[in-house]
């Protein structure tokens, strides 16, 4: 557990926020690769990136505030200390759901061609959150005792690295959608694409997770958002394919 890094000076360097900020600059720098492709300048692709990210951590550390109302009820200070750690990602979603309506309206951009380059970098940042959350310690697994089990200093038993499954599971993802983005068939497959892998993956591998509680059928509430995102991006594929893609339903 380095919850800390290193320092510079006086100044820590907490893992979790550098981790993330490493994503966030993979994530530009590969995306202005490709902005010319896309049909939008470096420059337009990096104020999408970065209004995005920050609706998206305001989104994600709401919902985290909201979970644990009653620490930060007491504790106001610490609701604003997001370099700790401490998102939900699907606040995250969330919140960036809202914004890029109102974006895409701004710019007179097409809002699925928008969310179609995102999407796998998303994977991408994603990934490497996870790997932060390994160093600081949240998100932790649930009691394992296999070889590759990790001990933290606040846990009385071993514990699945599952941050470092899920970091996995988003490069691996992010590397299909890559793969997928330039063969889609129509706008917003990519999107939907994300939203069926995340929620699936996210459902399987909080069978791994030791920190969140159980609230319905012995579903953690993450499992059921997952569900709720992938009945929507199912029923989205199927009104494609069944009604605008095949009116007749042949």
């Amino acid at each position: 557990m380095h919850p800390v890094l290193f320092h510079l000076g006086p100044l820590p360097i907490y893992s979790y926020g550098f981790c993330v900020t490493l994503g966030v600059l993979s994530a530009v720098f590969l995306m202005k690769q490709k902005s010319l492709r896309e049909g939008w300048t470096p420059e337009e692709v990096l104020d999408l990136v970065l209004l995005f990210t920050l609706s998206s951590f305001i989104g994600a550390r709401i919902f985290y505030v909201l979970q644990h109302w009653d620490y930060f009820s007491e504790n106001p200070a610490a609701i604003f200390k997001i370099w700790e750690g401490g998102i939900v990602f699907y606040g995250g979603a969330i919140g960036g759901l809202v914004f890029l309506p109102f974006y895409a309206r701004m710019k007179h951009w097409s809002y699925f061609k928008m969310t179609d380059f995102l999407a796998p970098y998303v994977f991408l940042t994603h990934g490497f959150g996870r790997i932060g959350c390994f160093f600081n310690g949240c998100c932790y697994g649930r009691v394992s005792h296999l070889p590759w089990a990790v001990q933290y200093p606040f846990l009385p038993d071993p514990v699945h690295p599952v941050q470092l499954y899920a970091a996995g599971f988003n490069f691996t993802a992010f590397l299909f959608l890559i793969y997928l983005h330039h063969r889609k068939k129509f706008p917003g497959e990519t999107t939907l694409a994300y939203f069926l892998i995340y929620g699936a993956g996210r459902f399987i591998l909080e069978d791994f997770r030791g920190d969140n509680p159980h609230i319905i059928l012995g579903l953690t509430l993450p499992q059921l958002l997952s569900l709720v995102f992938i009945l929507l991006a199912s029923l989205s594929y199927f009104f494609y394919f069944r009604i605008l893609h095949d009116p007749k339903g042949n």
